[in-house]
């Protein structure tokens, strides 16, 4: 059995976070352990790990190894591979472009392709938080520690600049819009703007609008019973399907029939209900 629930963030909150979204399964009896692929995303997190921790590696490592109990995931190129033998319920604190590194003040580069230990970077209080969550058994009342948890660090969250509006218009415009204009939109030089962006998402400009479009593919193929490729391809703004298996094969590192049969042998879907 497995519930879930998105929540609006707090209108406080809004101009970094984007969702919260929590997750809780119960296994079946001799299900066993499960596991599935999380390819890289434009989306910076907060993961809670309030039941069980999840294990996790990247696919070229042979080894799981077990996280944290809060998990700081900023700009990703490798995908990764999470598995878990018991029952679980996860948070997931999802931000808008900018926004992780409004909340920490670090340059996202800094904490580029791997998952970071929360309380390393956030302090004890995030762990106490997770230890509060597992504590409660009503989504909705996690969901208001977690809030209450945010709305407490407002008092350290950089302003909100032009820059941000822009790189929240190339999700928008799933990174179809042309980087010259973003970089007008956030009232910056080309060169300055790409300074900026690797600053706040961790890419050049160009990277991170292939990503967008890369991650617009994956989420559509988690979504499909039957994946049709080139629908997948054409909805998420890719005109040909050259460029279409290129970024699949840098993002995901397999091409999208490989995957499709990865997420066949490895069926927990991750990012089927991911909002940007």
């Amino acid at each position: 059995m497995i519930q879930y629930k998105f929540f609006a963030p707090h209108p406080l909150l809004a101009s970094f976070v984007q969702s919260i979204f929590l997750v809780d399964h119960v296994l079946y009896p001799n299900e066993g352990a499960i596991s599935g692929q999380y390819p890289p995303t434009p989306q910076h997190c907060i993961f809670l790990y309030i039941k069980e921790k999840f294990k996790a590696k990247k696919v070229y490592e042979s080894e799981f190894r077990v996280r944290s109990k809060a998990v700081v995931v900023g700009p990703q190129l490798t995908r990764m591979e999470l598995t878990v033998s018991h029952d679980y319920s996860v948070a997931v604190i999802g931000f808008r472009p900018g926004g992780l590194f409004r909340l920490l003040g670090i340059p996202m580069v800094e904490i580029f392709d791997d998952g970071f230990d929360g309380l390393e970077l956030l302090g004890n209080d995030i762990n106490d938080l997770v230890e509060r969550c597992s504590q409660v058994e009503s989504l909705e009342t996690a969901h208001q520690f977690i809030e209450d948890y945010l709305l407490g660090k407002l008092s350290r969250v950089k302003e909100l600049l032009p820059i941000d509006n822009a790189l929240n218009e190339m999700i928008y415009y799933q990174g179809l819009m042309p980087i010259s204009q973003v970089a007008d939109n956030a009232c910056l030089s080309l060169r300055q703007f790409e300074r900026k962006c690797k600053e706040r998402v961790g890419f050049s400009p160009k990277v991170y609008a292939r990503l967008i479009r890369f991650s617009n593919a994956y989420r559509l193929f988690e979504k499909s019973e039957i994946p049709n490729w080139s629908e997948i391809a054409y909805l998420s703004g890719y005109y040909d399907q050259m460029h279409f298996i290129k970024d699949f094969k840098e993002f995901a590192g397999i091409t999208p029939s490989m995957m499709e049969e990865e997420l066949k042998r490895k069926p927990l879907r991750f990012q089927a209900a991911i909002r940007f």
